[in-house]
C-alpha cells in the first residue's frame, strides 16, 4: 500500500490500481437508487403539488439523479458496470438513452478521448471547436445543448465499420422507443415535467460545471497534467459518483468510481511533482474557467 504523500513509482501505482480494479463494481445497486431518488424525488412533487417545490425538483432531478445515471453510463463505457457483457451493454444503453444517446457512439467518441487526451486530435476538443471556434471558457455554456448530436454523429460517421453504424442506428430507435413508451405510461404531461424538463434544467448546469472543469486550460503533452480533478462537498461526491475525480480516471480508467477516492490517495506526492492540475470547488473553478479564453494552456 502506498501511504499518502508518499512519492510512488509507476509499479507501485499499477499494482495498487490492479487490486482497485479487481474490486466488485457497485453501478448496479447505483443505478437503482438513482432511479429510486428520481421517482421519488417526481412522487412527492406530485403529492405536493406546489409549483416552487415543483420547480425545485425538477432541478435536483437533473443536478442529481439525471446526472449520475449518465456517470454510470460513461463507467459502464468503460465496462465497469458489470463483469458480463450483456448486462453491462443493456446497462449503458439504458443509462445513456435516456438522455438520447447510443451507447455504442459514447463509446466510440469516449475511448478515442481517452487515445488523444486534451490534444488536437481529440473528438472531444474537435466537437468543441465546431460549436464556438477555439474554444474559449464561455463556449460551455453552449456545449451541453450539442452533446447529443456531436456524440451521435461522431459514430455514425462514414469511416466507421457499416456493423457500428448499424448498432447506433438500433440504438437511437431502441431510445426513442423507450422515450416514447415513458410518456404514454407516465403521460405527457408528467413526462415532460420529469424528465425533459430536468435535462434542460439541473443536468445543464451539472454538465457546465462537470465539463469546463474537465480539460479547460490544462498542458497538453502529458498524462499528469492534461486533465483536472475537482476536491468538492461529500454530498457531490456522491450524487455524482466520484465524476471529480476525472485526472485519475484517466491515468487509470480501468478503476471504478467507488475506488478512485483511494487511487487519488496513493497519488497525491506524485501531482505535487508533476505539478498536476487539482483544484477546490467545482463553483469557485468553473467561475474563472468561463472566463478563461484558452483552451490549451501554454507549456
Amino acid at each position: 500500500m502506498v501511504k499518502e504523500n508518499q512519492m510512488a513509482d509507476d509499479s507501485q501505482v499499477d499494482s495498487l490500481a490492479q487490486s482497485l480494479s479487481a474490486k466488485p463494481y457497485r453501478s448496479i445497486p447505483r443505478i437503482f437508487l438513482d432511479l429510486l431518488l428520481w421517482t421519488g424525488t417526481a412522487a412527492l412533487a406530485i403529492y405536493f403539488h406546489r409549483w416552487w417545490f415543483t420547480a425545485s425538483s425538477i432541478f435536483l432531478i437533473g443536478f442529481g439523479p439525471f446526472h449520475d445515471l449518465l456517470v454510470q453510463g460513461h463507467e459502464g463505457t468503460h465496462d465497469l458496470i458489470s463483469r458480463s457483457r450483456r448486462v453491462n451493454d443493456f446497462l449503458t444503453w439504458f443509462t445513456l438513452a435516456l438522455a438520447g444517446i447510443s451507447a455504442e457512439a459514447h463509446r466510440r467518441f469516449h475511448l478515442d478521448h481517452h487515445r488523444h487526451a486534451h490534444t488536437p486530435e481529440d473528438p472531444e476538443y474537435q466537437f468543441f471547436d465546431r460549436v464556438v471556434r477555439g474554444v474559449p471558457g464561455w463556449a460551455y455554456l453552449l456545449i451541453p445543448a450539442f452533446a447529443q448530436i456531436g456524440v451521435n454523429t461522431y459514430g455514425l460517421e462514414k469511416r466507421m465499420p457499416p456493423g457500428v453504424r448499424r448498432r447506433i442506428a438500433l440504438e437511437l430507435a431502441g431510445a426513442a422507443l423507450l422515450h416514447v413508451g415513458l410518456g404514454l405510461v407516465l403521460g405527457w404531461r408528467r413526462y415532460l415535467l420529469f424528465l425533459a424538463a430536468p435535462m434542460v434544467t439541473g443536468l445543464y448546469a451539472a454538465s457546465v460545471l462537470r465539463s469546463v472543469t474537465e480539460h479547460h486550460d490544462v498542458t497538453e503533452g502529458s498524462e499528469w497534467t492534461n486533465a483536472r480533478s475537482i476536491v468538492t462537498h461529500p454530498v457531490i461526491e456522491f450524487l455524482w459518483s466520484n465524476v471529480n475525480y476525472h485526472l485519475e480516471h484517466h491515468l487509470y480508467p480501468s478503476v471504478p468510481y467507488h475506488a478512485l477516492p483511494e487511487l487519488r490517495r496513493a497519488l497525491s506526492a506524485n501531482y505535487q511533482a508533476h505539478q498536476s492540475n487539482v483544484e477546490n470547488g467545482y463553483g469557485r473553478t468553473a467561475m474563472v474557467l468561463l472566463r478563461d479564453p484558452r483552451h490549451f494552456a501554454p507549456r
